[in-house]
C-alpha cells in the first residue's frame, strides 16, 4: 500500500516499452466495427441521394377508343299471343365508351381508382344503376379511375350523389384541370 499512495514515485519508468496485443477476438471486433459504419454511410448516402434526385411522373397512358361494331342481330316477328297487349320496341341506346378520358373543367364523381379489371366491373355495376359511369386513366399505369359525369348542373350531380350514396359507395366530387 505504501507504493500506491506515494505520489512522488511514477508508476511506470520512463525507460519502460509497453506493447499493445491484438488478439483473434479483438481483430473480429474491429473488422465488424468497421463493417457496420461502412454499411451506415452506404445507406445513409443512397437514403441522402434518393431524397435529392428528381422525381419523374410516369406520362399518363393514351387509351385509344374504337368504335365497338354493330351487333348483328335478326329480328322475327312473332304473331301476340294476347292480342289486347302490345309490346313496345325498345328504341337503340347509344352507349358511351367505357375507357375515356375526363373533359378538362368538368366536375365528376370518382368512385375509385383501381386496377383495370375491377374499374371495368364497377363502371358496368354502376350503368346499371342508370349513372354515367366510365373509367379514365389513374394516377399510374396499373391503377385507373372510375368516374361519374361529366354533369350538366348542380341538381344532376346531386341526384347522382345520392344514388352513389344509397349504393354505400364512398365518393368524391372532383374537376380535371387541363394537363
Amino acid at each position: 500500500m505504501q507504493r500506491i499512495l506515494n505520489f512522488d514515485e511514477p508508476l511506470v519508468s520512463e525507460t519502460e516499452d509497453f506493447e499493445l496485443v491484438v488478439g483473434r477476438r479483438q481483430a473480429a471486433a474491429l473488422t465488424f466495427l468497421a463493417l457496420v459504419v461502412v454499411a451506415l454511410c452506404s445507406g445513409a448516402s443512397y437514403l441522402a441521394g434518393k431524397a435529392i434526385a428528381p422525381r419523374e411522373e410516369a406520362p399518363v397512358p393514351m387509351i385509344k377508343l374504337e368504335p365497338a361494331p354493330a351487333p348483328a342481330t335478326e329480328a322475327t316477328l312473332v304473331p301476340p299471343m294476347f292480342p289486347s297487349v302490345t309490346v313496345a320496341s325498345p328504341a337503340p341506346v347509344l352507349e358511351a365508351p367505357l375507357f375515356a378520358s375526363p373533359v378538362a373543367q368538368a366536375i365528376y364523381i370518382q368512385v375509385g381508382a383501381v386496377d383495370k379489371g375491377v374499374a371495368t366491373i364497377l363502371a358496368e355495376g354502376l350503368r346499371k344503376h342508370e349513372l354515367d359511369s366510365f373509367v379514365a386513366p389513374g394516377p399510374s399505369e396499373k391503377a385507373f379511375r372510375v368516374l361519374i359525369g361529366p354533369f350538366p348542373d348542380a341538381a344532376a350531380y346531386q341526384r347522382a350523389q345520392a344514388v352513389v350514396d344509397r349504393l354505400g359507395l364512398a365518393s368524391f366530387a372532383r374537376r380535371y384541370q387541363v394537363q
